[in-house]
């Protein structure tokens, strides 16, 4: 889920055809002592410490970054994020974490404070996709999200950030079909908006059939300052109205398993356009007005399972395609 693959836009309502669904309780309104109801904003579990004449050691950890305010865009109330530390004190295995909210419910992590640490230098890019104990445990702190049949067009919401020491707050969307990521959005905003503001993120596969959508919405980065403040209100996705009318690109894609290169071969001679991502959202390829059948290499690839986006007119296409 990188950044590199998605746009911003700081806009008001665009005028066009579009069906809004509800977020629950996309407004903040409902809270249970003192939690935003179908949204997590804290993290519990333990960090796995390497201890000096103790070996390792497993430090409970938890943290609550929400609190309700009435300082609101709409209605009575509104979600504030702030940072918050956890860890060992007086360590180095203590760790600024910034304020985040998730869509959903999320489990309790048991999780070494080496992947933690890596995760703050490289990202998802520094998980070791093969130690499958290690990534299961980090994606049980990742919350349920909500059910969903189709990616919308677009996630929109509106925030009040007041950033400190070059803070940037984060909003991260993507749709899952059987737990693999099949669209995503992301928002970055470092600059201060003193007033609630609109951002409108656009998913980069709309339509894609999925059985699950997540949100996550962070304060800063793990540099991030304890005075930054983030606000947010009315969280909604947004779909064009007929999007069950958009077909299905009939492309082949072979071989797949691939080796060093794959095929493109749509059924039609239409232009299209395609984008080869790895689980993280990171561009591998993409390309635009493309005809005929189309050869993409993928021999310098970590083997593993990547994702193929393609667009062909008003239809669209997402397929896995594995790399041996």
């Amino acid at each position: 889920m990188k950044k590199s693959i998605f746009s911003l836009f700081l806009v008001a309502l665009v005028a066009c055809a579009m069906a809004q669904t509800t977020v629950p309780n996309g407004g903040f309104e409902n809270w249970t002592n003192g939690r935003p109801d179908n949204w997590t904003t804290s993290i519990s579990g333990n960090v796995i410490a390497t201890l000096p004449y103790i070996g390792e050691f497993p430090y409970p950890v938890s943290a609550n970054f929400g609190s309700q305010t009435s300082d609101a865009h709409s209605g009575n109330y509104a979600l504030k994020l702030m940072a918050s530390t956890i860890g060992v004190p007086s360590t180095s295995y203590s760790l600024k974490i910034p304020g985040i909210a998730q869509l959903g419910s999320a489990g309790e992590f048991n999780i070494p404070m080496s992947v933690i640490t890596d995760l703050i230098s490289g990202g998802l890019d520094s998980l070791n996709m093969d130690n499958i104990e290690s990534l299961a445990t980090f994606l049980n702190s990742l919350a349920s999200g909500m059910p969903c049949e189709s990616t919308p067009e677009n996630l929109k919401l509106w925030v009040k950030y007041l950033p400190q020491n070059m803070d940037t707050m984060r909003v991260i969307a993507y749709t899952k079909q059987n737990g693999t990521p099949v669209s995503y959005a992301q928002i970055e905003v470092s600059e201060t908006l003193p007033e609630y503001t609109q951002l409108v993120c656009s998913f980069d596969s709309p339509f894609a059939p999925c059985d699950s959508i997540c949100i996550i919405i962070a304060s800063g980065g793990f540099t991030t300052s304890d005075s930054t403040e983030l606000y947010v209100d009315d969280v909604e996705l947004n779909y064009y109205v007929g999007v069950a009318e958009h077909e299905t690109v009939k492309v082949n894609i072979y071989p797949n398993p691939a080796t060093d290169r794959f095929c493109i071969a749509p059924a039609s001679g239409e232009r299209y356009q395609y984008k080869l991502s790895d689980l993280t959202g990171r561009t591998i390829a993409f390309r635009k007005n493309v005809t005929g059948v189309e050869e993409v290499n993928v021999h310098s690839l970590v083997p593993g399972v990547y994702m193929l986006f393609i667009e062909q007119g008003n239809q669209t296409l997402t397929k896995k395609v594995v790399v041996q």
